[in-house]
Parts: structure tokens; C-alpha cells; sequence
């Protein structure tokens, strides 16, 4: 939710507080440092607590964190303390919710990935908006604090009503069996490398490799969507309409991923998704302020998106196995925790020295075409119902 009205409150804040871009920037930075750390053992602590604890981990942090964003006074550090806090659930936000959908599934495993991370579409088309309309009648304080009470208090009941709890009965894993895929039948979600033989693994890196180098390309300017868009020349209203058109684009993108993950290669579709993923800022350079083609290229860039985000999380349990599937995403998504933070700081502090975003845009085309080669380079997926076989 956060990344979704980022840019909103971006220049708010910067006329009241008077901060650069750079160091308002700076608060996701730091989540990125926590969940580099965190995140892998956040992963863990997945497997071993259930969901529904820490899904309640999560909200209870994401609340008292934008609550003191909200309070944030000219010092900088209490920006920085409202998004360390932030950090704790940042550590958890992904993995926490991916966790139970990617090991219960075999079959229908693409569409109910798609069908779990549709909530984070939904929130791109509803929080600018609503987020705007806060800034401009209450100030970008209270838009925080209407952003907190929402979020929480929507997501609160579902995590206690679905998300389950720690697995009953699950027989402890021997440490000599640690390193050992095992044979299970049905989901083939529960088979899979163990945690040492899993990080230390090509697959692992080449998956921690596209996921790091297309997140920092991307969320370099989608975070910054607003000030990026108005910086082309296109009015701020309708960079306003433009960051909920890509949420509505971004939740059709990955339901159709969905059924396309069920159905066709995986790695093929992430391979060509991340190609296309170039098409929204070459056309930022090539056709800078024009409303209708920027929105178009940005409606693409959803619809394309959906389907290289859905693929980082399917590949990760296909290729990977469901035995340790919280340690290894959690570990993967370190990266997306460390792009949110360093992607808009790099883009923000870029802007603040040359008062232009176009080296960010240059950065997602190599960023887009070595993600893809990491996607190709992952070779066909492993059948780990054969421990012979190896990813």
C-alpha cells in the first residue's frame, strides 16, 4: 500500500518539510537495509510460526509505522524510526501471504498466486486517489493516518478469518535430512531442496539475480510514478489517473498470468515479459508529455509486470520445491525490499543533482534485458518427485 501513494505524498512533504527527495527517499532505504537482513530469517520464522502470527506481526507494525510517518517532525530521524519500524513488516510482507497459497497448491498453483497478489493491484487503483484526495483536503498527515486506519482495518479480519496457522502434526525435520530433497507425493509443493543445498544452489542466485536487477530498474521510477510522469510534462491530475489506471492494468496483468503460468512455460513467459517490460520508458524518451501513448505504454507495462512478478513467485516453488519455500522467497525477497529503497533513492538523488529522471529511465532498459537472460538462463523445471534429478 505504501508503494502505491508513495509519489502522491512525495511533493507534499517536500514543500512542507523541506527535505530533498533523496533523503525522503531515505525512509525506504532503510527498510531495504532491515530486510536484507531480516527477511530470510522472517522466512523462516514463516515456516515455523504459520502465517496467521505473523500476519498479525505485519499489521500491527504497518499501523504504528505510518502513524509515525504521519507524526514525523522536521528532524529527519523521526522518518527514519517510522520506517524502521515499517522494516519489521517489510521483512515479512510477501512471503507471509505467499507462503500458504504456494505450498497447498499443485495444480491451479498460477491462478491462485495471481489471485493472492491481485490484492496488491487492487490497492494501486484505490490508494492514489483516495490518498489525493486527503492531500489536497487535509493534508498529506492525514492522508497517512486514513491510509493506516484502511489498510488495517480491511486486511485485520481477513488474516484472522483465512489465513491459516501453523501446521498441526507436521513431523520435525532431522538435521540429516536437512540437505536431502525429499519424495513426497500429491502437491509436490512439500518436496524440494533442503535449506542448505537450496541457497547455495545456481537456480537460487540466477532467481535472487532477476529479482534484485528488475526491481531496482523498475521501482526506480514506479514508485516515483507521480513526480516521474509530471517531470515528462503531464499534469498532475492526470499522473494521478495514470498510477490508478497501471493498478487496474497491474490486477488484470496477473489473473491473466495466472492462467497462463498453468498452461505454459514458465520460464518462456518471464523470458518475455521482462522484454517487454522496455516498452513504457522507451517511450518516455521517445514520446516525453504525450497523455495517451505514456498511458498506453503504462497500461502495457502493468499488464506485463503482473506477469514478471507472478513468475518470481512461482518459479521460486517450481524450481525450488515448497519444503523450504518461506526461507528461500523470504531470502528472494530481500531483493524487492532492497529495490523499493534503493531504486527511488538513486532516481530521487539523480533528480535532486541534475533536476532530471532520465538516467533512470536509461537504467531500466540494460536492467529489463539482463533480467530476462537470468530467466532463460534457468534451464527446464526440476521434477522433484524424482530425487534423483537436479535443478
Amino acid at each position: 500500500m505504501l508503494s502505491s501513494v508513495f509519489g502522491v505524498m512525495l511533493e507534499p512533504i517536500e514543500a512542507e518539510l523541506g527535505w530533498s527527495r533523496a533523503q525522503i527517499s531515505s525512509g525506504p532505504f532503510v527498510v531495504s537495509i532491515m530486510g536484507l537482513f531480516l527477511a530470510a530469517p522472517a522466512g523462516h520464522l514463516i515456516d515455523r510460526w504459520g502465517s496467521r502470527l505473523t500476519g498479525l506481526i505485519v499489521i500491527a507494525c504497518t499501523f504504528v509505522a505510518i502513524l509515525g510517518m504521519a507524526a514525523a517532525g522536521k528532524q529527519l530521524w523521526h522518518w527514519w524510526a517510522a520506517w524502521s519500524i515499517f522494516g519489521i513488516a517489510g521483512a515479512f510482507t510477501s512471503t507471509v501471504w505467499m507462503a500458504p497459497v504456494s505450498t497447498l497448491f499443485d495444480r491451479g498453483r498460477g491462478m491462485a498466486i495471481a489471485a493472492t497478489i491481485a490484492g496488491a493491484s487492487i490497492s494501486a487503483i484505490a490508494a492514489p486517489p483516495i490518498a489525493e484526495w486527503f492531500v489536497q483536503h487535509y493534508g498529506w498527515r492525514t492522508a497517512f493516518v486514513a491510509m493506516a486506519a484502511i489498510w488495517c482495518g480491511l486486511t485485520l479480519p481477513l488474516v484472522l478469518s483465512f489465513v491459516p496457522g501453523p501446521p498441526k502434526g507436521q513431523p520435525a525435520i532431522s538435521a540429516d535430512a536437512v540437505d536431502t530433497p525429499v519424495d513426497l507425493p500429491a502437491s509436490g509443493s512439500t518436496g524440494g531442496y533442503g535449506p542448505r543445498e537450496g541457497l547455495t544452489s545456481r537456480t537460487f542466485w540466477l532467481l535472487f539475480a532477476a529479482s534484485m536487477i528488475s526491481g531496482v530498474a523498475g521501482l526506480a521510477l514506479l514508485l516515483n510514478l507521480v513526480p516521474v510522469l509530471t517531470y515528462t510534462g503531464i499534469s498532475r491530475p492526470d499522473a494521478i489517473m495514470m498510477a490508478s489506471a497501471m493498478g487496474i492494468s497491474g490486477l488484470v496483468g496477473r489473473l491473466v498470468a495466472g492462467w497462463l503460468m498453468d498452461n505454459y512455460d514458465i520460464r518462456w513467459l518471464a523470458v518475455f515479459g521482462s522484454l517487454f517490460s522496455i516498452v513504457f520508458p522507451l517511450t518516455l524518451l521517445v514520446a516525453p508529455g504525450v497523455v495517451w501513448i505514456t498511458l498506453a505504454a503504462l497500461i502495457f507495462h502493468a499488464l506485463v509486470g503482473g506477469l514478471r512478478a507472478s513468475a518470481v513467485i512461482y518459479m521460486t516453488s517450481a524450481y525450488l520445491g515448497g519444503r523450504s519455500f518461506g526461507l528461500f522467497y523470504g531470502a528472494i525477497t530481500t531483493t524487492t525490499t532492497v529495490a523499493q529503497g534503493l531504486g527511488p533513492l538513486i532516481a530521487n538523488y539523480i533528480y535532486d543533482q541534475t533536476q532530471s529522471y532520465q538516467p533512470a529511465i536509461w537504467a531500466m532498459l540494460p536492467g529489463y534485458l539482463i533480467t530476462a537472460l537470468c530467466f532463460f538462463a534457468l534451464g527446464p523445471k526440476p521434477d522433484f518427485s524424482h530425487p534423483a534429478k537436479e535443478a
